[in-house]
């Protein structure tokens, strides 16, 4: 018997193994893919985790902070609840006055090696400042000289002693004054003389003896900027040089029980318009020099300019020019010296060149020359025409161990036109410092 099968069902069972051959196919491929989906997902799985505890220690931390400042918050609140209980029961949170009481000063000791010889203890000086308010505040300035007083070596005095009050607090901008023992605003070096801001060991001849260096009286003293075209107007109504004989050093009383019958004026206008730069006009006029002494009235008066260019670093240079007028009475005796020695003329000029190197960040080194001309007997009323002009070229270096502290040396040659005295030169070293 022939069993007959039809070719469409034998068609059908090879196209169905076919299509389990694709389906396993299809799932293998498929098993293998989602085997790698799973990987991949596991790797942002652990990422996730690993920025989730990153996070979690970011948390932490922001939370200690925060426990902190609340800690902090509340002690302020504890301290602030006790200011105010001490306002309550009248106590003060205002500063002490050692906290707006400050010190300052400066130094210097010298060897002097041309006529002399010998080293010194030149001076020490101590600065006390108190600031009573943002108006006004107290300036003061003790000196001892050559290191002891003592039968009448040395010296301890009180350089100045002033109020400084800003008159903005009556409405008057840019203005402030000074009521009591003040400098006098002449020159350069009369009103800023630390060691550390001039070159040679001492203070140029020419503003030592034309300005008096250092010259201070007894007044008032005014102070006006203008700031828009840089210019200070600095004038004072004060105490009197007081030599009827005409020496201007000599003519410091240093306010010690000193007559006030006659005053005397003084200013400056000065221009600092330029980067660097401090230049002006200054003037003074003594109405009576022998005012309260034995001899003649001796009325003074003084003229001068002055320019200070002064880079930090790199060149700078100083030019003065001061010149004294003495109205001298007509001569009278023997004692009349004013007449004699030529005093009713006097004057001095100099100029300084400098340069100025950065060692480190607080250390330089600085070279400088300077020649100057004094006379202080260049009148002619003694009929003399005896001279007493002098010559003198200085150069040095400083090295400046920090900004605030100096060592110092220059060489120094005088030329003297009188007879009487005679020419020096030599070696001088000093130590200079400030604070």
């Amino acid at each position: 018997m022939r069993i007959k099968v039809k070719k469409g069902i034998f068609r059908k069972g090879i196209i169905v193994k076919i299509i389990l051959k694709v389906l396993l196919l299809l799932a293998f491929f498929m098993t293998s893919a989602f085997a790698d989906e799973i990987d991949d997902l596991k790797k942002i799985i652990n990422e996730q985790k690993a920025i989730l505890e990153e996070q979690r220690a970011v948390i932490e931390s922001l939370a200690k902070r925060v426990e902190a400042v609340e800690k902090k918050s509340e002690e302020a609140v504890v301290l602030a609840d006790a200011a105010v209980t001490a306002a309550e029961e009248g106590g003060s949170t205002e500063e002490g006055w050692w906290e707006k009481t400050s010190l300052g000063g400066y130094g210097e000791i010298h060897y002097e090696g041309h006529s002399t010889d010998q080293i010194d203890f030149h001076r020490y000086v101590l600065y006390v400042d108190h600031e009573f308010n943002q108006y006004a505040r107290f300036v003061s300035e003790f000196e001892i000289e050559h290191s002891f007083v003592k039968d009448g070596d040395g010296e301890l005095e009180m350089e100045q002693g002033y109020i400084e009050h800003d008159w903005a607090q009556f409405g008057v901008e840019n203005t402030t004054a000074k009521y009591g023992m003040f400098l006098i605003p002449c020159g350069i070096t009369n009103e800023i003389h630390e060691p550390p801001t001039f070159y040679g060991v001492e203070r140029n001849e020419v503003e030592k003896e034309i300005c008096a260096n250092t010259w201070w009286e007894g007044g008032i003293q005014l102070t006006h900027t203008i700031p828009y075209n840089s210019l200070q107007i600095i004038a004072g109504i004060h105490s009197s040089l007081t030599n009827s004989g005409g020496d201007i050093r000599s003519g410091r009383d240093k306010l010690e029980k000193q007559s006030a019958k006659v005053w005397s004026y003084s200013g400056k206008v000065k221009y600092t318009g330029m980067p660097n730069l401090d230049a002006g006009l200054f003037w003074s006029y003594q109405p009576d020099m022998g005012d309260d002494q034995v001899g003649p009235e001796v009325t003074g008066t003084l003229l001068g300019v002055y320019a200070d260019y002064k880079q930090s670093e790199g060149f700078s240079t100083r030019v003065f020019w001061g010149k004294w007028n003495l109205d001298c009475p007509a001569y009278v005796g023997s004692g009349n010296t004013c007449i004699q020695k030529g005093f009713d003329e006097q004057y001095g000029y100099f100029g300084e060149i400098s340069h100025r190197w950065r060692l480190d960040l607080d250390s330089s080194i600085g070279a400088f020359m300077r020649y100057g001309v004094r006379d202080d007997n260049a009148g002619t009323l003694s009929g003399t025409n005896v001279h007493n002009k002098t010559k003198q070229w200085d150069a040095g270096v400083n090295y400046w161990i920090t900004d605030d502290a100096v060592l110092k040396v220059d060489f120094e040659e005088q030329t003297k036109d009188k007879a009487n005295q005679r020419d020096s030169r030599g070696v001088n070293l000093g130590i200079g410092y400030q604070f």
